[in-house]
């Protein structure tokens, strides 16, 4: 009785720190408008006429494997994936080349939060969390609150909170409250 005591306890323990490693990784994908995202680095994403481009800034670089465009509880509406590729834009619903397109594209409801992802084979992931009405012509939407960059300022400049690039003064920015 006593053994049957100590493994049953063990394995109390056991399920107890194991949950806690699968706690960490399940919160990665949000659930709600204001949910956590899974990403380390920012993307962009700009308006050009009816189509939508990523940029992925110099302090987010790294081959890509897999993009996801995905509504709030990662449902994709959009996913490819291929080889390890570095990328500096693509437009959103193309097939980068050497890629496999594992969900077709499909227009995402008016008024949908999107979350568009970029899986590195280094570096993890990369994204965005935007709505329609927040992309602009001329200007990369990215962060929380969504800020708009020019295309030069968001490339080289140091949106990935790491220091890097240009000073972050502003004045290649335009902040917005909601779109």
């Amino acid at each position: 009785m006593v053994v049957f005591c100590v493994v049953i306890a063990a394995m109390a323990v056991a399920t107890v720190v194991l949950w806690n490693d699968v706690a960490e990784v399940l919160p990665g994908v949000g659930k709600d408008k204001q949910g956590e995202d899974p990403w380390v680095d920012p993307i962009g994403v700009e308006k050009v006429g009816p189509y939508t481009v990523a940029h992925i800034p110099d302090c987010a670089a790294a081959p890509v494997v897999r993009i996801g465009l995905w509504d709030e509880d990662s449902t994709p509406y959009w996913e490819v994936s291929g080889p390890p590729t570095p990328m500096e834009t693509f437009a959103v619903g193309g097939l980068p080349e050497g890629f496999t397109e594992e969900t077709p594209y499909r227009d995402p409801p008016r008024g949908s939060v999107l979350r568009l992802v970029v899986i590195r084979s280094v570096k993890g992931v990369a994204g965005v969390r935007y709505e329609a009405t927040d992309l602009r012509s001329g200007y990369v939407a990215t962060g929380n609150p969504i800020v708009r960059y020019s295309i030069d300022g968001f490339k080289t400049g140091s949106v990935c909170g790491d220091g890097e690039g240009d000073s972050g003064d502003g004045g290649d920015t335009t902040s917005t409250t909601g779109g």
